[in-house]
Order: C-alpha cells, then sequence, then structure tokens
C-alpha cells in the first residue's frame, strides 16, 4: 500500500465528501471507518512482522497505557492518506528497535552505582577533573551523572543509524518507507539553513549535537565544529553494519563523547578545547581506511573516507580561514528549535502521537479479531459504473463484534427478546430430530475378502504356500460416506423481517445441530446484508459459523444478535466469498444453499445494481460455483413477495438453476425430505 499525492486531502477517519439529507437538506452526521482503521492496523502489523522475522503487536497509541516496556510497537490513531507511508517507516524503526535494541542497557547505564563499569574510567576521570574536583569520590558520582545525562542521547543517534541500517540492507524494499519518515522527521528547510547559516557553530553540546544528529544531510559542513570531522571518521556510516549489538553502539558513543567533551571549554573560562595533553587538536591525523593516517585535515582537493552513496562524497575540506556565514534571523531560528526538538522527540522514542479512545480502541480491535476484510466486487455489473463496489466480509462473527456495534447486521440492539431466543431452541430440537435421521452417515461397512493373488499376506495360508497356492492374500474394503460440505447462505434484508427471519434462523440452527451429530458433515452458515461504512452503504456478508471451527454453544450464545436490517446484494456478496466457498477438497460433496426473499438489489451513490444486469450477475457467480462441482440448492423463501408470478419465478430459476423452488420454512419437514435425501446417499 502506498498513498500518492491525490489522497492527500483524504482523511482518514472520515469521508469528506460534502454528503445531506437529500429529505431535509441537513449535513449528514459521518462516522469513523473502523474497518479502514483496523485494516491499516492490519496492514502496518504486517509490516512490522515481515520485516523483522517477530510476531511484534502493533496498537494505537491511547493514553492509559504506556508502550515502555520494548515489546510493542505504537502508532498513532490519526493517519491521514499522505502521512501513511512515514507513518509505516515510523513503526519499521521501532520494530526493529524491539528486534535489536538491548533496552535493560541504558536503564543499566543511567543506575550511577551499578553501571559504572559501563562507563570508561578515563572518561570520568577526565569529566571529574574538567567540571567537578574536590572529593574524588564524590568528584567522580558527579561525572557519571553527567556523562550519563549526554551519552544517552549519542546512544539513541547510534542505535537508530545502527537499526535502520539492519532494515535498510535486508528489507530493500522497505526503503521508501524509511525515506518518507526521515523526510518528515529530519529533512525540512528550516535544517537546512541552520546547517549553512553562521548558527549553531558555537561550542556547545546543542551546537555539537545539531551537527551530528544530521550528519547525512547534504547541506552538512564538517569544518562547522572543531571535531565534527573525526565524529564522521568515528562513525563510519559506510561500515556501520560493523556494530552487532547496543553495547557495540554505546563504545561509539563514548567515542563521540570524548570528542565533543575535549573541544568544548568551560563556561566561565570562554574558549574552546581542553588543555593540550586533553584537547583535540584540528590537524590530528585521520585514519583512512587502509589503516594509514594523513596529517590534519584534507585538503581542498581531498576527501575523507567513509562515505556512501550520491549524498556522501565527502565534503571538500574549507580553508583554515573561511567567510564568515550569515546568522540565522530570530523568526527562523525559532522554526529550526521546533525542528530540533522534534529530531530529539524522534531519536527518544517521544513521537508525539494522537490518541485512541478506549471505546474507539475497542471497536478496531473487534474488527480485527473478526477478520474483516474490504474486497472489490460486481465490476462491469453497475448500471453506473464499471469499477465496482467494495464489500466487507466478516470471517468470524465474534461477541466483541457483537458488543461494539460496528456492525448494524450483528448487534447487541436484536437481543432481549425472548422470541429470539425461542428461535434458536426449537432449531435445537428439531435439529436433533434431524440429526438422529441423518446418523446413518456415522455407519461404516467392512468387508473383507480373503483368498486373493494380491493384498497384504492371509497369516492363515501362509501354510499353503508349500503346495503351490498363490491366492494367500487378503485385503479389506470400507464402506462409508462421502464428506459433505455444506455453506447455508441466508438473505438478511430488511424485507426478510418477521415470519420469514425467524423461520429461517431455526432453519439455520436445526441444520447446523444436526451436522454436528453427523461425521464428515460440515456446515458454514452466512448472512447477505448491507452495512454503512464510514458515510457509505457497502454489501456486507457475515461468517456468523463454521463447524470447522466453531461448537454450537456459539449459536446458543450470538445468534439472537443477528438481524436483517440491509438490502438485497446477492450476486456482489457470493462473488465476495467465492474463495471461501470453493476452498473445500475436490473429494468432498459440496452443497451451497440459498435462502432469499427478493431480486438482487443496491445503491450507492456510485453503484447501482439492479435488473439484467444484476441478475446476470448473479447467475455468473452461481455458475462458477457450478462449474467447481458445487451442488446448488435456491430456495425462495415465499410470503408477500414480488416472486408470485410465473415471470418472476423464472427469472428466479435463470439465476440459480431448474431445481430452484419456493419453500415454506415454517414446514422443516419439505426441507428436512431434501437434506435427507442428499445426505444419506453414499
Amino acid at each position: 500500500m502506498n498513498y500518492n499525492s491525490q489522497n492527500n486531502n483524504s482523511s482518514f477517519w472520515m469521508d469528506q465528501s460534502s454528503r445531506f439529507d437529500v429529505l431535509t437538506g441537513e449535513a449528514l452526521v459521518v462516522g469513523k471507518d473502523y474497518h479502514k482503521i483496523a485494516s491499516t492496523l492490519r496492514s502496518i502489523s504486517n509490516f512490522v512482522n515481515i520485516v523483522t522475522g517477530q510476531n511484534i503487536p502493533v496498537e494505537y497509541n491511547s493514553k492509559d497505557q504506556s508502550y515502555t516496556d520494548g515489546k510493542t510497537v505504537v502508532i498513532s490513531s490519526n493517519i491521514k492518506d499522505n502521512q501513511y507511508d512515514a507513518t509505516v517507516g515510523l513503526a519499521l524503526h521501532e520494530g526493529s528497535h524491539v528486534k535489536l535494541t538491548d533496552f535493560d542497557l541504558l536503564p543499566k547505564l543511567m543506575n550511577v552505582y551499578n553501571g559504572h563499569e559501563l562507563i570508561p574510567n578515563k572518561i570520568v576521570k577526565m569529566v571529574a577533573k574538567k567540571y567537578f574536583g574536590g572529593d574524588v569520590h564524590t568528584a567522580d558520582d558527579n561525572a557519571k551523572v553527567y556523562i550519563v545525562n549526554k551519552i544517552k542521547n549519542l546512544l539513541n543517534y547510534v542505535e537508530d543509524r545502527r537499526i535502520d541500517n539492519f532494515i535498510y540492507r535486508t528489507a530493500p524494499g522497505y526503503r521508501g518507507y524509511y525515506q518518507a519518515m526521515y523526510d518528515k522527521y529530519f529533512n525540512s528547510s528550516n535544517i537546512d539553513k541552520g546547517l549553512m547559516s553562521g548558527s549553531m557553530r558555537e561550542l556547545t553540546w546543542e551546537s555539537y549535537m545539531f551537527r551530528l544528529v544530521n550528519i547525512t544531510n547534504h547541506h552538512r559542513d564538517l569544518n562547522a565544529l572543531p571535531g565534527l570531522r573525526k565524529i564522521w571518521n568515528i562513525l563510519n556510516l559506510k561500515n556501520i553494519d560493523r556494530l552487532e549489538s547496543t553495547t557495540d553502539a554505546l563504545e561509539v558513543a563514548f567515542e563521540i563523547f570524548d570528542v565533543i567533551e575535549k573541544n568544548i571549554p568551560l563556561a566561565e573560562e570562554g574558549k574552546g578545547g581542553s588543555d593540550e595533553e586533553e584537547g583535540e587538536s584540528d590537524n590530528e591525523p585521520i585514519e583512512g581506511e587502509d589503516g594509514s593516517t594523513t596529517g590534519g585535515e584534507p585538503s581542498e582537493n581531498e576527501s575523507t573516507n567513509n562515505e556512501e552513496g550520491p549524498d556522501a562524497e565527502e565534503d571538500a575540506e574549507a580553508p583554515q580561514s573561511q567567510p564568515t556565514k550569515p546568522e540565522l534571523d530570530r523568526r527562523v531560528m525559532d522554526k529550526l528549535k521546533k525542528d530540533i526538538l522534534k529530531q530529539e522527540d524522534f531519536m527518544t522514542g517521544d513521537v508525539k502521537k494522537t490518541n485512541m479512545s478506549n471505546a474507539d480502541k475497542n471497536k478496531v480491535r473487534a474488527v480485527a479479531d473478526s477478520g474483516s476484510d474490504m474486497r472489490l466486487v460486481g465490476a462491469g455489473s453497475g448500471k453506473q459504473s464499471s469499477k465496482g463496489v467494495q464489500c466487507v466480509v466478516v470471517k468470524n462473527v465474534t461477541i466483541n463484534l457483537i458488543e461494539s456495534g460496528v456492525y448494524s447486521t450483528v448487534s447487541k440492539r436484536w437481543g432481549g427478546a425472548g422470541y429470539r431466543q425461542k428461535n434458536i431452541d426449537n432449531g435445537i430440537r428439531l435439529g436433533k430430530q434431524l440429526g438422529r435421521k441423518l446418523q446413518i452417515r456415522n455407519d461404516e461397512t467392512t468387508l473383507k475378502y480373503n483368498r486373493l493373488r494380491r493384498g497384504r499376506m492371509d497369516k492363515r495360508m501362509i501354510a499353503s504356500l508349500g503346495f503351490g497356492n498363490e491366492q494367500v492374500f487378503q485385503q479389506i474394503f470400507t464402506d462409508r460416506f462421502k464428506p459433505v460440505k455444506l455453506h447455508l447462505s441466508i438473505d438478511a434484508s430488511g424485507s426478510m423481517n418477521g415470519e420469514k427471519w425467524d423461520s429461517s434462523q431455526t432453519s439455520a440452527v436445526a441444520i447446523a445441530q444436526a451436522a454436528s451429530m453427523c461425521r464428515n458433515l460440515d456446515v458454514v452458515i452466512s448472512y447477505r446484508s448491507t452495512e454503512m461504512i464510514g458515510n457509505v452503504d457497502v454489501p456486507a456478508i457475515f461468517i456468523a459459523y463454521d463447524s470447522t471451527k466453531d461448537k454450537m454453544t456459539k449459536i446458543k450464545k450470538m445468534f439472537q444478535y443477528i438481524g436483517c436490517p440491509g438490502i438485497t446484494p446477492e450476486g456482489l456478496c457470493f462473488e465476495a466469498i467465492q474463495k471461501e466457498i470453493l476452498s473445500g477438497s475436490a473429494d468432498d460433496d459440496s452443497y451451497f444453499i440459498n435462502f432469499s426473499d427478493g431480486a438482487p438489489y443496491f445503491s450507492s451513490p456510485k453503484y447501482q445494481y439492479y435488473g439484467k444486469e444484476a441478475h446476470q450477475h448473479t447467475k455468473k457467480q452461481v455458475d462458477i460455483m457450478r462449474s467447481r462441482g458445487i451442488k446448488i440448492l435456491s430456495y425462495f423463501i415465499s410470503g408477500g413477495s414480488q416472486y408470485n408470478t410465473e415471470t418472476d419465478m423464472a427469472s428466479f430459476k435463470e439465476m440459480y438453476g431448474k431445481d430452484a423452488e419456493k419453500v415454506n420454512v415454517t414446514q422443516l419437514n419439505q426441507l428436512s425430505k431434501s437434506l435427507n435425501k442428499l445426505f444419506t446417499e453414499k
């Protein structure tokens, strides 16, 4: 997924198109697209897990939760389309930290007393002598506190370069996301102006950190501060993969600390460097790639080593006396400081991320756990558009999804009425009756044939081998019923409400109950409807029960919360789950049973689906299933429908085949007889 500039004005959370109630003229309230939010979370999680090779949790940011344990990647809850790449890059960056960074090292270092062995003694003594003096133990402790406060930022920078290089090298296909991330957090015109100006050249930690953090910027000036070129060589970014651990990065951080500290004067002295013994000369030799050294820094025509890439060509060494560069004005300097702060937040893991409420977070999690997906269907079958329409496919209806209220078809709003639970109880009772009739499927017949010329040796016939008898083998044949896969798809349009819905639910539960009592008889129950996603209607199909994964207790607990609020996107939903319907083995007997009370119909501002086009599209989906060996049983649920004439019924049969028929679902005997006949044939 990669969003282009055309998406820059698209809101992630809401549909920004102007929508008004056609009757009142009032603006419609736009809802949050929890499906898109969940899909984005899932896609970013996949990126992180693929790149790192670890199952690292990815969560939206929440003010009530903290993820400082180094185990979870946290992303902003409000992702605009034009921010997607940068968000992925940041997630990959944080994920690589989880994979590669020793998060115990820095806390240990910050414990002055227990982490003292991590700080080189020569650095402790240098800082103690320079700033603290007095009692040696007190001075050393104070020096360690000072060092840790500085070194943690250096370590963060070096470690970032180490881990980002790892992903950049091992997963080159994801480099674009890293580029977007660095463009957002590091590359700005203010940073460029700061690097080229006469500002941030004072011998202070602030100036050194600014020049260090932006040392890969093509506007860098390695002559801006004494020792900066040496720092460049210490980093040796071309060979950064030599650092195999956070401890290795810490050693580099201490080397950089040493260079910086030797060039920063005491504030009260107002002069650069330390004494000659400890200070750094600008003419200090620089080690080359071959281990050789050159006296002083490179000449104007020379270049240092350890550069890489087109932007990494070594800066030409400026003369000792450089023209004075202009200082930044106050306005630009204020902007620069804000960008510097943003960089600091990045390195410390404190990037500002918008929070998601716990209620929204629970809804997103429910959608994600249900396996909800969007699939493009109906291309070329609409009245106005040939591009098709997105269809929601919910692969697993869960109690959390029901309680979330994200979808109207599966919601607590339908529960509480005693008659709904009564329908389920009746279905279980009738299903047990049907199941007892179908239990013949559990029987198998074993036949043994002996005195054969091949098969397994019959031990009883071994003695006859000496008399020239070759018919000493036996074979065992077991006659059993072929496995059956049944997908029951139910129309959940508003016209099904009432007795038709109650009876259909009872029938579905009865079939599931009967199947649970039989060997090699698997049942999937799905519901076809429509849903409002954001502010747009889309077809939707919900897989509510799958006997290969679910138990009857799921039906008892959840089916009362399934309703029929939508319209009739028949073929669109069939197309959306073709993959699931066709997933059975070639050795199985597969059936697709359809309950419907109307013609295929769907309407949205950009896609109209009805009439001849919808009929042909539905027939096409049915023909695909039939061509793959799936037997189609389509029942029209009678009662107040437009399918009351011979012409209407002819259209129904045209879509679903000559075996399509009307059925009164209140009369389960009719349905059970046909099922009994189908499923008891060997």
